[in-house]
């Protein structure tokens, strides 16, 4: 097992060999344009974001704010506009996931994340062990990178609570994302687990809705019945009800997912990984002595971003500043040459 510090390539490491990519194109040449599969109109508008008053944190970094309230905690509930959330970073690496694989792998993506999150390097070597230990399989086109993903999410609270506070300002720019997003490894890694298990599902006759339960302390959402919201990160719910309860200043979501997808292979409990660019529309609203309950049924997706990655790593392909000024002097010596064979007589 390599230690920490070690400068192994995790990203090589768990996955046992290197990635091919399934193009010859350029790394210097993106995929695509900016993806914009909104469905609807209103998030098109950024003046239309949704802030509390004094405009210093969205609600998503409120709402994480909440999420990370130790769980025997009695202070105020705080009032959370539930949204689009729309500096979350969503993308989906629609057609080009084996790009990023590729790039992930060749790059140092992973040390970078390794030497910015102070127990990074921890969580992923216990959770590879971990996984190593289950003596799980894995389906088709899954890596043990994305096992060990999982894992880390769902097990390392410190590790999903940082990735979750950096989704929930990736999305305001695409410097953003490229200068200070430093879970690129970790958000490919989940989004494609995700994707990959929703396939095999389908290919064996699963049901791919999936009624799951979330609670959260000491917080209240401003949210009418009919709204459409999304989490703007990952979540990890129960299928177990009972697993959820609340009372008093808190927060039970009971939500139908359809593109989230069970993890108990890998987390070993019942519980859905839902990814960031899901919708949701709210169907119902109540209150109890026992707390808020909320009911959301899944209604699409909406992301902003797609395969930023591969569009992020083509600004390194800019050229090298001495080969620009060795081009240049060669366009002005064949220039100067030129002109002297059409006048021989023109004085040296």
């Amino acid at each position: 097992m390599p230690k920490e510090g070690s400068g192994v390539r995790f990203g090589m490491w768990l996955s046992g060999q290197p990635w091919a990519s399934d193009t010859h194109s350029s790394r210097c040449c993106p995929l695509t344009g900016r993806s914009k599969r909104r469905l609807l109109p209103s998030t098109e508008d950024r003046r239309m974001r949704r802030r509390l008053p004094g405009g210093q944190l969205t609600p998503l970094l409120l709402l994480l704010c909440a999420l990370q309230a130790p769980a025997g905690s009695t202070k105020a509930a705080l009032k959370v506009d539930l949204d689009l959330t729309p500096d979350s970073f969503d993308d989906q690496y629609q057609g080009c996931s084996k790009q990023v694989m590729e790039e992930l792998s060749q790059g140092d993506y992973f040390m970078k994340e390794i030497d910015t999150h102070k127990y990074y390097s921890r969580a992923w070597q216990k959770a590879h062990l971990t996984w190593l230990n289950q003596e799980g399989t894995l389906p088709e086109n899954m890596t043990t990178a994305h096992a060990v993903a999982i894992l880390v999410y769902t097990s390392n609270r410190n590790v999903s609570s940082d990735f979750a506070t950096a989704m929930a300002r990736a999305g305001a720019s695409p410097g953003q994302y490229r200068q200070s997003f430093h879970f690129k490894y970790l958000h490919y890694y989940l989004t494609s687990a995700i994707q990959l298990l929703r396939k095999e599902s389908s290919t064996k006759n699963r049901d791919l809705c999936y009624e799951v339960h979330y609670g959260m302390k000491n917080v209240r959402f401003e949210v009418n019945v009919g709204a459409t919201v999304r989490f703007g990160q990952f979540l990890s719910a129960s299928l177990l009800r009972e697993e959820t309860r609340v009372s008093g200043n808190q927060t039970l979501f009971t939500m139908v997912t359809c593109l989230g997808t069970s993890v108990q292979d890998f987390s070993l409990r019942k519980e859905v990984l839902i990814p960031p660019y899901e919708l949701f529309e709210v169907v119902n609203k109540s209150h109890s002595p026992k707390g808020e309950l909320i009911n959301l049924r899944s209604a699409g997706n909406l992301s902003t971003y797609n395969c930023q990655l591969i569009k992020a790593s083509s600004k390194k392909c800019t050229p090298d500043p001495m080969v620009t000024i060795c081009l240049f002097l060669v366009s002005v010596i064949i220039s100067s040459k030129t002109r002297e064979q059409r006048n021989p007589l023109a004085p040296s």
